[in-house]
């Protein structure tokens, strides 16, 4: 019984030693991040069909709010085989954006609502229904909220406008020119894997196309996918998303 007892414990030490060892080498060998991120604005008729589906009936609900579609957007494969698309919205009463991404990849599709006030290259906060945590890893000057408790665009919507009220004291929203929103994207889109690259996540592959992970990267984000920290995480962020909710009370 001490015997199978023991070889328990050494099989799960061991188990979790190569688990440690080995996912953070298949995380770096397989990861890929577009280095040129390019949206491409398309017809409604262009967008795949489970997209479609998702996207048009929320449209509706940002219009009631002043959000008016700019463009559908593809953004093709950002990240190794994931195809994303997105209705790009604007609010030219309160200089917001807004966002319905759809997200497809071999193993599943998923997609959520968005909304972002960008006051400066400094400041920045997004508030989304997203499930998915990123892979990649949050920077100073983004203020990310994921809610995917919240299932419509008006109560999203009023607790973005309350989380800007607490964190930009009074500074303004920019939007860009008339014209101007996919450039605007396009750049937003493009800085990001710099950043991520200055503080060591990420590093230019040779070719100049992709940015692959750092051993600190896939080091990181490997380990925060695997038990208990997986579990830890998604407890930290059921705590603050239910903590962001009952004080805005819309639990």
């Amino acid at each position: 019984m001490i015997h199978a007892f023991h070889f328990a414990i050494l099989f799960i030490f061991w188990f979790y030693v190569m688990l440690f060892v080995l996912s953070p080498l298949i995380l770096r060998a397989r990861f890929r991040y577009n280095a040129k991120v390019d949206p491409r604005p398309i017809a409604s008729e262009e967008l795949p069909g489970p997209a479609r589906a998702f996207m048009e009936p929320r449209l509706s609900e940002f219009a009631a709010w002043n959000f008016e579609l700019v463009a559908y957007v593809s953004l093709w494969k950002i990240a190794g085989s994931t195809e994303a698309y997105m209705a790009l919205l604007s609010n030219l009463h309160t200089h917001e954006w807004a966002d319905v991404t759809f997200i497809m990849s071999p193993k599943k599709e998923s997609g959520y609502i968005e909304f972002v006030t960008r006051c400066s290259e400094q400041l920045q906060i997004d508030t989304n229904t997203n499930l998915a945590p990123s892979l990649l890893f949050r920077l100073p000057q983004y203020h990310v909220f994921h809610l995917p408790q919240v299932t419509d665009v008006f109560t999203l919507y009023r607790i973005h406008r309350m989380l800007v009220t607490e964190i930009t004291h009074g500074a303004l929203p920019v939007l860009p020119a008339a014209g101007q929103e996919i450039a605007e994207l396009k750049r937003r889109l493009d800085r990001y894997g710099p950043w991520q690259q200055e503080r060591g996540y990420l590093v230019l592959d040779p070719s100049g196309e992709n940015y692959r992970l750092t051993w600190k990267g896939a080091i990181l984000g490997a380990w925060r996918a695997v038990w208990p920290i997986s579990i830890l995480c998604a407890w930290r962020q059921r705590n603050k998303s239910s903590d962001i909710l009952l004080r805005m009370g819309a639990a």
